[in-house]
């Protein structure tokens, strides 16, 4: 303790942690401090405590002081965990640990799940008959290079899909339903490169994933949606970033990740005591812990 102020300290680490942060010689923090205790002994002698603007700074300045300590107890911590290395990855996965991706355009030749034999061999005889008629599209592909979006939201057309789409659409459907369209980038194993969770059939995935060279076609593929037949436009390059860097990357994530965690540990606690849970639910609510 460095004084005393009516019925309140005024402690040493209080006074170390004003001048560190006004950075401020101690005597100077001191005197700020015992001024500050001044000021707060006359309002509590006015009642001044109980006013509701009061009483809301009050809890302002003690949430933000909680939160503050939670998230300093997070950052002491120690290093980001291979654990929480891995949520944060999964969150961030286009830019942290994305997987080569293709870019395709297809054809489909719709069948329902309960389609019979015959209809699927008309469906494979259709689908033939399209990767014949877009033998052409692959001299536009081995011509062109893939479009660049040149600071765009969309990439311009692709001439290459464009030729696809319309020889595809040549075709007699003779009365299935034909779907022709240029696609998102793929993995292998069936993620869509976006932010937004997509996931698309596996059979259509790995034959995407087999094709080597712009302009590659496969031959008919049957997935759980159809007969599909496939042109690759683009292989997408992976983006791994090594695991060091990556956990620096994330780690005021993680930090905030902790705090949160510890703030809903305390709620958990602080609601089973009925006196306190809305009072301290208020508090909180006026602050919010982030990275």
């Amino acid at each position: 303790m460095t004084a005393r102020v009516g019925a309140s300290d005024v402690a040493v680490d209080s006074v170390a942690r004003i001048a560190a942060v006004q950075q401020i010689p101690p005597a100077q923090a001191r005197d700020a401090a015992v001024r500050d205790a001044l000021w707060a002994a006359e309002a509590r002698t006015r009642g001044l405590e109980q006013e509701p603007d009061v009483q809301r700074e009050i809890s302002l300045v003690l949430a933000r002081r909680m939160l503050h300590q939670l998230k300093e107890e997070a950052a002491n911590a120690g290093p980001v965990t291979d654990d929480e290395l891995r949520v944060a990855t999964e969150r961030h996965w286009l830019d942290l640990d994305r997987p080569e991706g293709y870019r395709t355009v297809h054809a489909i030749v719709k069948l329902s799940e309960d389609a019979s034999e015959a209809n699927r061999d008309k469906a494979k005889a259709i689908a033939d008959a399209i990767r014949t008629a877009v033998l052409s599209s692959r001299e536009v592909a081995q011509r062109t290079e893939p479009p660049r979006a040149a600071g765009t939201p969309q990439p311009p057309p692709d001439p290459a899909a464009e030729a696809f789409i319309s020889a595809a659409k040549g075709v007699p459907a003779e009365g299935f339903e034909v779907v022709v369209q240029a696609l998102a980038p793929v993995t292998e194993a069936g993620r869509v490169l976006t932010p937004e969770p997509q996931q698309f059939d596996p059979a259509f995935s790995r034959a995407a994933a087999s094709l080597v060279a712009r302009g590659d076609l496969t031959a008919p593929v049957t997935s759980a949606f159809g007969v599909h037949v496939i042109m690759l436009l683009e292989r997408i390059p992976a983006q791994v970033v090594p695991v060091e860097e990556r956990r620096g990357l994330v780690r005021d994530e993680v930090v905030a990740d902790r705090a949160r965690a510890a703030q809903s540990r305390f709620l958990e606690v602080a609601r089973r005591e009925p006196k306190i849970a809305g009072a301290v639910d208020a508090l909180l609510e006026l602050v919010r812990i982030e990275p």
